[in-house]
């Protein structure tokens, strides 16, 4: 048996960003909560000791980078995932129905998901619980993975015998673990996720053959998100649409800011993937991407601090320096990582007008510097690949794999760990020593790297 593998052209870069994303994701939600680790360690709305959601905290952390590096990879993967069903002559409605079915898989994703994370809170006990995880991550894998077997029927009854795992999984966790299960459950990250692909994949489309259009939809997201300063006042206007709110939220349109500039960085790789520019970039480059790439990490101290006017003026003194010296060179990297800079400059101005910026409730001031951030960080793994002919492979092995990623820590790592004592020492070592809290962070994590990369090059990839 084999399965399918990724695209036969892969940007590095793309796959690192979503990578390094990942890699933050796992870490962030691994590290001791409870271990005495500073602020700038979590999300900067769920400060310790505590880690209540405090909304009226403005800044962000590292960890707010995750979610939007992400989606800003997802977006600039539209035009080579899209475009390559375009040119094998695929018709358009056949191309919006595999939208719509990847939506649809993500959707059920994310509610099968949100439903298992209540399985802790059953009485049937520890092990029990930690069994039904490993056995439910068996069943996604039956459900999701690309099998390549030599009859195609065989893959078909794979992926239905997976279905009907998850169903039975369901009938267990409600009448053996006595928790109930509720439509109304969901991650919700998948779930932005899963409009995020489907409405950004249609805006690609409509937009393949105008970038200027889709700068105009950019812009008119903008607005209406500028229209107020945090989600619930934006859409409370928006009616439930046939009874589905518990499915849909229209604030879950707002991300696609982030996706669809993503979408025009990556058209902008796509277009200009073959340019060689490594062999004339010289070390002003070089020292031109590490200011880039340092103003990107300068935020985290400017934007956490609240020093946001020398932080504004920093990052634009960069930015004229950095567009000074290479706007005559036309190179793919600095090209993308000028368009990043503008981005984060619009997002600081916006910082006071929004009341500082936050992740949650999202607002304008974020989803521009996030966008800007990860257009920059993109323009700076560009230049390495194409200059030093930088792969980091583990990164971009996880990033071709994101939904395994995602999934392997809570369903197979942890459970496994729980169940024969280690992941529990770990944790009463790691309570109220940072050391530790990172360690167990960086561990977990690391276990899930290591797993991720066996089933990307065993080329085990699962529908996302």
């Amino acid at each position: 048996m084999t399965t399918s593998t990724s695209p036969s052209v892969r940007i590095a870069a793309i796959d690192i960003l979503r990578g390094i994303a990942i890699f933050g994701m796992i870490l962030s939600g691994q590290i001791g909560w409870e271990s005495g680790l500073p602020a700038w360690m979590f999300h900067a709305q769920l400060p310790p000791p505590d880690h209540i959601f405090r909304p009226d905290v403005p800044g962000i952390t590292w960890v707010d980078l995750v979610f939007p590096f992400f989606l800003f990879s997802m977006g600039a993967a539209f035009p080579f995932a899209l475009n390559k069903r375009i040119q094998s002559g695929q018709p358009a409605y056949m191309t919006v129905l595999g939208l719509v079915k990847r939506w649809a898989i993500l959707a059920a994703f994310s509610i099968v998901l949100g439903n298992s994370y209540t399985s802790g809170s059953s009485e049937a006990g520890r092990y029990a619980v930690y069994a039904f995880k490993v056995a439910l991550w068996g069943a996604l894998f039956l459900s999701l993975t690309r099998f390549g077997f030599a009859k195609k029927r065989h893959s078909v009854i794979a992926n239905i015998s997976g279905v009907v795992l998850i169903a039975a999984l369901a009938v267990i966790q409600q009448e053996i673990l006595g928790v109930p299960l509720s439509k109304d459950r969901s991650d919700i990250i998948i779930m932005v996720l899963a409009y995020v692909a489907l409405f950004g994949g249609l805006i690609w489309m409509l937009t393949r053959k105008s970038i200027l259009c889709r700068w105009l939809i950019f812009i008119a997201i903008g607005i209406i998100k500028g229209l107020t300063a945090y989600t619930p006042k934006i859409f409370s206007f928006m009616p439930d649409i046939a009874g589905i709110g518990w499915i849909f939220s229209w604030a879950f349109l707002q991300y696609l800011m982030i996706a669809v500039a993503g979408s025009i960085i990556g058209d902008m790789i796509l277009a200009r993937r073959n340019e060689n520019t490594g062999s004339t970039a010289g070390k002003a480059d070089t020292w031109l991407a590490l200011l880039a790439i340092s103003t990107v990490v300068f935020q985290l101290w400017g934007l956490f601090t609240r020093h946001v006017t020398a932080d504004f003026i920093v990052s634009a003194a960069s930015a004229a320096l950095f567009i000074f010296l290479t706007y005559r060179k036309k190179a793919l990297w600095s090209d993308i990582t000028a368009i990043g800079y503008l981005l984060l400059l619009a997002g600081i101005v916006f910082d006071p007008v929004d009341g500082g910026i936050t992740k949650d409730h999202c607002n304008l001031s974020y989803l521009l510097t996030t966008s800007g951030m990860a257009a920059m960080t993109t323009g700076f793994l560009i230049h390495l690949e194409k200059r030093y002919g930088m792969k980091a492979r583990l990164l971009s092995e996880c990033g071709q794999n994101p939904m395994i990623a995602y999934t392997v820590t809570n369903f197979i790592t942890a459970p496994v760990l729980y169940a024969v004592g280690l992941l529990g020492l770990i944790d009463s070592l790691a309570y109220g020593s940072p050391f530790m809290g990172l360690v167990r962070g960086l561990l977990l994590t690391g276990i899930m790297m290591a797993l991720t990369v066996f089933f990307t090059r065993k080329k085990i990839f699962w529908r996302s």
